[in-house]
């Protein structure tokens, strides 16, 4: 079939394919390293946050996930896992996230759970016991929101401390 009739069938055939087929949330993501610093602004002691890609021991680091729809649909039921990055751990109560449900992985991300819902399994005196999860013991963090409108977005965020 020469080229002129092929785009003739396409443009015939478009009205047919489903707007659903079309019309797609498209979710787009970045994560932001920051670490908060104190500076001398007008006299006055300010705390700022600033970008790092380099961290000591014992600095607590705030890692922001931006996102974002561009497609042409609502996102719907959109779950944000961030898995703690290597050589941190999570700092208790720092997950926030605007309409949004938190929940905790202690099994690298493949079960998630409310805080008072997760186990993980210690030994004891040569003993293996189930014992709850404590905030060190996350290995990643879920967000789940109901919905991102087209043109929407916002951020979810959480602090870790450098061992």
């Amino acid at each position: 079939m020469c080229a002129r009739k092929l785009a003739a069938l396409a443009v015939l055939l478009l009205p047919f394919v489903s707007p659903a087929v079309q019309a797609k949330p498209l979710l787009k993501m970045t994560v932001v390293a920051e670490k908060e610093v104190t500076v001398t602004e007008g006299g006055k002691q300010v705390v700022k946050r600033i970008k790092t890609d380099k961290s000591a021991p014992g600095e607590t680091l705030i890692f922001t996930l931006n996102y974002q729809n561009s497609g042409d649909e609502k996102a719907v039921d959109v779950k944000l896992d961030n898995p703690l990055p290597t050589g941190t751990k999570y700092v208790a109560g720092s997950a926030t996230g605007a309409n949004s449900q938190i929940s905790y992985s202690t099994d690298g991300g493949k079960t998630f759970a409310a805080p008072e819902q997760l186990s993980v399994e210690k030994v004891k005196a040569g003993k293996k016991e189930k014992a709850r999860a404590q905030a060190v013991d996350y290995t990643t963090i879920r967000w789940v929101i109901n919905e991102i409108q087209p043109g929407q977005g916002g951020h979810v965020s959480f602090r870790a401390m450098v061992q």
